[in-house]
């Protein structure tokens, strides 16, 4: 009793170690722009989570998702609960998962090894960079680890008092976890093959079937909503096709660092430019190219998986959208806990002794959950493509087995074992080489995309003279940043210099004709100058780029109602109608209030 008294308090610290390290990153990381002003996927739960506040629960219009829901719906839960302080309320609340986590990775070294390793990987989970970045950032990666990991337990604490119920209660767990990031559906899959292998075969079939039904009673909900709701059927989100493509295709390089906005828009839209609507069909289009792929060229698509599976174990933080190195310039924490000096800190030195521990449990305790958990999650994360937010979820169990490495290799040192310590040092530093070989070098200066984010961070902010020169870097950085130009454009124009932004919007105008932000922009300009017919002549070649533009047609009918030409009106609310039918009705009742207005005068 007094021993498991002074194991819980163990626990207890740990948890306590996390949670301070957490809240301290937390203010000190309020000083990036970006805190208050979320950029690429952060913004895009950001405002789901805010229309799922305003009363549309259900997101009723807005057809099935595109994402794993439970993140927006966690974050919509806490914007509900902290309207005023949202951005450090979800920060908190992450801080305090995140601290749990720690907490479990304790338990389970304790649970699966002894009480020096479960201690060790608390203080590795509470003291990890990756893990206490992503704990401060608005996206799905804490909340899956808390959920995946306390999953994990309960399907440890499962095995060992097996019943029904109980593994109806893990398979529970995993759903959701599938709903916050569906990576984990590999090992939910994998556990009722593993029962059905390990246990006699009529107790195997009702634990996998137990466990199966607990996952799809998770997921079962969300799939009825895409369907009687969104009316389409997706079993999650429809986003896995799209990312399926981009990890398997024979240009894999250039697709996985497409960058958010127009580029991203551009593949996005393929399967509407081919006439395909439904979402369930667009997310089909781009897993058959990748099937394609796979098809066409088996060997290359091996080459890819096993560079892939490389890139998994490798210590480099792989940024998503942007690289994770430059935010350490607002934290001590993040700088003491992420770095590049020789080896890539803390996932460079992790990798390879979790790899070593791993083996190692394998050949003192046998297959574990843990081990198959790691196995199985690295070949969903690698099925895709990797990055370090991908792989988060699966880090606190590795930083398990790396405790256990350590352990090993330190008892061996104690016990004068030489030839074992020999042996262990050398099986780790032959991984440590690979983890942490062609480390590129720790980008401080930040690229192109993070000061277009910070560019616009400002302009949100209204500071606009910072908006301008992050712009200005961004294009810097990237001459051929277009939408970085037209941002630059439009802060210049903001600024009073109408001249120079003009400029800047007829240069991105001429090099993406195709994009109707630079047209628009420069018929704005035109109206400010008051050349009305120079603005209608902009609006008529951002409709050639997209026919379907709303607001191109509400604002050349307003321009014709201003300047009395009710004719002229008339007839660009009728191409609105051929080209918009769901619109017939607002955009006629916006003409007849034109109409009046210009009657009246």
């Amino acid at each position: 009793m007094i021993a498991g008294l002074q194991a819980r308090r163990l626990g207890w610290l740990v948890f306590a170690l996390a949670l301070v390290v957490r809240v301290v990153y937390i203010f000190e990381s309020d000083a990036s722009p970006l805190f208050g002003h979320p950029a690429v996927d952060a913004k895009t739960y950001t405002h789901h989570a805010q229309r799922l506040a305003a009363g549309n629960w259900l997101g009723v219009g807005e057809g099935p998702f595109w994402q794993p829901p439970l993140y927006p719906y966690f974050l919509g839960a806490v914007k509900v609960l902290f309207p005023e302080s949202f951005f450090y309320a979800v920060r908190f609340v992450q801080a305090l998962l995140g601290a749990l986590v720690c907490a479990m990775s304790w338990w389970i070294g304790r649970a699966l090894f002894n009480p020096a390793v479960g201690l060790l990987a608390g203080i590795g989970a509470a003291l990890c960079g990756p893990l206490i970045f992503f704990d401060g950032e608005l996206l799905p990666a804490s909340l899956a680890t808390f959920v995946d990991l306390l999953a994990l337990v309960v399907l440890l604490r499962v095995w060992r008092h097996p019943s029904r119920w109980g593994f109806l209660g893990a398979g529970v767990a995993f759903g959701f976890g599938a709903l916050a990031v569906p990576t984990v559906l590999t090992f939910a899959v994998a556990v009722p093959i593993a029962l059905l292998w390990v246990t006699p075969r009529r107790q195997g079939l009702i634990w996998a079937g137990a466990f199966s039904l607990g996952v799809i009673l998770a997921i079962a909900p969300v799939a009825w909503r895409n369907w009687a709701i969104g009316g389409d059927g997706v079993g999650i989100s429809y986003n896995a096709g799209i990312n399926l493509y981009i990890g398997n295709n024979s240009n894999y390089k250039e697709t996985v660092a497409i960058r958010p906005g127009w580029e991203w828009d551009d593949l996005v839209t393929q399967p509407a430019r081919e006439g395909i609507e439904r979402p369930s069909a667009k997310s089909a289009y781009f897993a058959a190219r990748a099937w394609d792929y796979i098809r066409g060229d088996p060997i290359g698509w091996l080459g890819l998986m096993g560079r892939k599976l490389g890139a998994f174990w490798h210590g480099d933080e792989r940024g998503r959208n942007q690289p994770i190195y430059f935010w350490r310039i607002y934290s001590t924490v993040l700088s003491a806990t992420l770095w590049k000096a020789g080896i890539a800190f803390p996932f460079g030195l992790v990798a390879p002794l979790a790899l070593w521990g791993m083996l190692l449990s394998l050949r003192r305790i046998g297959p574990t959950w843990p081990l198959l958990y790691v196995l199985c999650y690295c070949l969903g994360v690698i099925a895709f493509f990797v990055a370090a937010r991908y792989r988060v979820p699966v880090l606190p169990v590795l930083v398990v087995f790396a405790a256990y490495g350590v352990w090993a290799l330190w008892d061996w040192g104690r016990a004068r074992c030489w030839r074992n310590l020999g042996l262990g040092l050398a099986v780790c530093l032959v991984f440590a080489l690979a983890a942490n070989s062609h480390l590129a070098p720790m980008d401080m200066e930040g690229d192109a995309a993070i000061h277009y984010n910070l560019g616009n961070a400002y302009a949100e902010a209204g500071d606009k003279e910072r908006a301008l020169a992050a712009f200005e870097r961004a294009v810097a950085e990237d001459p051929e940043y277009w939408q970085a130009w037209l941002n630059l454009g439009g802060v210049k124009a903001a600024l009073g210099d109408l001249a120079a932004g003009e400029a800047i919007f007829a240069r991105v105008a001429q090099k993406a004709p195709r994009q109707v932000e630079p047209w628009m922009n420069l018929a704005h300009v035109r109206i400010m100058r008051r050349d009305l017919e120079g603005a209608f002549r902009y609006y008529e070649s951002a409709l050639a780029a997209n026919p379907k533009l709303l607001p191109a047609y509400v604002e050349m009918i307003r321009l014709y109602g201003q300047i009395g030409d009710l004719a002229r009106a008339a007839h660009v609310l009728q191409r609105a109608v051929d080209h918009l039918p769901a619109e017939r009705e607002r955009l006629r009742q916006f003409y007849e209030e034109i109409q009046t207005r210009a009657l009246g005068r």
